[in-house]
Formats: structure tokens, C-alpha cells, sequence
């Protein structure tokens, strides 16, 4: 456990006060000794045997040669002189949060008043769909998210936290389909929450009924995104037929399955690329 004494430092990171644990370890906020910016220390690992710590390394690597404004912008922080005798292996990412702390889209929702505008809920859905489509093509998934593992920053940009940590922990190294479209649907679950306040639980409201002037294409999108039978087998072909990039997917059935035709594909939109680290 971790002296509250605030004026303890990891590396060049000056410890200011504890932020809620996430389910891997204690979660400090920290200043930068020399730059004076703001940013989260995560104390990891002080009960894992040898194997778990060594996945717990590669997945900090994996994730250090990734340069999105998506997914966890994450370093370790190597300073053994500091804390003489104890485990942690530590990390530092850049602090996503605000004066009261690190802001969820479920939190934020709730602040909200239970629902979000389709535009921020098209927000939402752009920034973690280019998450996991980003994470999918380099070898990582995390499986199915929450919105408590979506970090809104002061400028609604969305970061999934730890993503794919719990995957990596388990030994799980490879991405597989089945996971994937957990995963993509997921995502989607969460939008239809963002936008309609309700659950996206059968039997399902159709979005177009619960907010007001909405595109019915958002009730294709959705219709296909939570289909448990079928589903976007990619976050490319996801974020491709979003009503808000032209795309508007079409369920046909057959044995049972449903199958995504797509008639427009559009790979590129604003706000959501790839962004290299400082």
C-alpha cells in the first residue's frame, strides 16, 4: 500500500492525491516534476506472481508502440530507488480527467440528465470504434466494454481504459472473431444507452421512437450493430455504415443469420485518425 504522504515521487512524477483504484491497482494523480502537467500513475501488480507481472509488461509495451488519440497513451515508469522493497510496476498516462476527477460516459450521462444528443452519441461511437479498429489490426482486443471503461477528457474526446489489460492477464494473446463482435456490439449497446436512456435489451425500442426528429437510420445501424445472430464482424464496417458517414446497412436473412450489405463505404471522417504521441 502506497504512504498518502503527497509528497512522495515515482520517476519525475510528484504524487498529489488518490484517484479511484481501477481493478488492477491504485490510481494516483501526479504532477510532472519539470513540465508541471498533470498525469495518472497507476501502481500495478504488487500481489502478481512472475507470469502475470511478465504479461503485465508485454501489454505496457504493446500498448507504448501505439500512437492513437483512442487508447490508453501509456509509459512505464521505471524508478526502483524510489520505493525500495515494494512491486508495483508502475505506469503514467496523461490525466483525462477534470477538477473533480477522471469523468466516465456513464457518469457523464448521468450528469446529462440520462441521455446525450445523437451528435455526442455519434461522437462516442466514432472515437471508440476507431479505438478497437486501430487495437484489431495490431493484434489486440479487450472484449466486451462499459461505459465505465470510456474516460471523457475536458474536451469530449473518448479514451477506453486499460484496454485489453484483463485479456492479457488471462493469457489471452490472440484476437478472435467471436470476441470481435462481442466487442463491436458492445459498443453499440452503449449508444443506444448514450442516446435513449433505456438498455438495449430485447424486446427493443426502436431508437427513432424515443428521441425526437431522429434519423431512422440510426434504427438500421442499430438493428444490425445488436443483432446477437450476425452483427459488424469488423469496427471498420461499423464505423463505415454509421447513418452520420452515409452508410446504410441492410439485413437479409437467411438460414436464420443476418448478413451486412453495405451500399456506401466511406473510410475517412474528421476528428477520429490516428495522432502520434509527444
Amino acid at each position: 500500500m502506497i504512504s498518502q504522504d503527497p509528497l512522495r515521487v515515482v520517476g519525475p512524477y510528484q504524487l498529489v492525491r488518490p484517484l479511484e483504484s481501477s481493478p488492477f491497482g491504485e490510481r494516483w494523480l501526479a504532477q510532472h516534476e519539470e513540465n508541471h502537467d498533470d498525469w495518472v500513475i497507476h501502481a500495478f501488480a504488487p500481489h502478481l506472481d512472475k507470469g502475470l507481472r511478465v504479461l503485465l509488461l508485454s501489454w505496457i509495451e504493446t500498448l507504448e508502440s501505439f500512437s492513437h488519440a483512442h487508447l490508453p497513451s501509456i509509459r512505464r515508469v521505471i524508478d526502483p530507488a524510489a520505493f525500495e522493497g515494494e512491486r508495483c510496476i508502475w505506469a503514467a498516462e496523461p490525466y483525462l480527467g477534470n477538477e473533480d476527477g477522471l469523468l466516465t460516459i456513464d457518469r457523464l450521462v448521468k450528469l446529462k440528465g440520462g441521455r446525450m444528443s445523437p451528435a455526442e452519441t455519434e461522437r462516442v461511437l466514432l472515437h471508440a470504434l476507431d479505438a478497437i479498429r486501430c487495437a484489431h489490426e495490431r493484434g489486440l482486443c479487450n472484449g466486451p466494454l462499459m461505459g465505465s471503461d470510456l474516460f471523457v477528457d475536458r474536451h469530449g474526446s473518448i479514451t477506453i481504459e486499460l484496454y485489453g489489460l484483463q485479456r492479457r492477464l488471462d493469457g489471452l494473446l490472440e484476437v478472435d472473431p467471436e470476441v470481435v463482435l462481442d466487442e463491436i456490439r458492445s459498443v453499440a449497446m452503449i449508444g443506444y444507452w448514450v442516446l435513449t436512456g433505456l438498455e438495449a435489451e430485447e424486446p427493443r425500442i426502436r431508437a427513432s421512437r424515443l428521441v425526437r426528429r431522429l434519423d431512422r437510420a440510426w434504427d438500421e445501424w442499430f438493428e444490425v450493430a445488436l443483432d446477437p445472430a450476425g452483427g459488424f464482424s469488423t469496427a471498420s464496417d461499423a464505423l463505415a455504415a454509421l447513418p452520420s458517414l452515409g452508410g446504410r446497412p441492410e439485413i437479409e436473412s437467411k438460414a436464420g443469420t443476418a448478413r451486412v450489405v453495405l451500399d456506401r463505404l466511406r473510410s475517412a471522417w474528421s476528428g477520429t485518425a490516428e495522432t502520434p504521441k509527444e
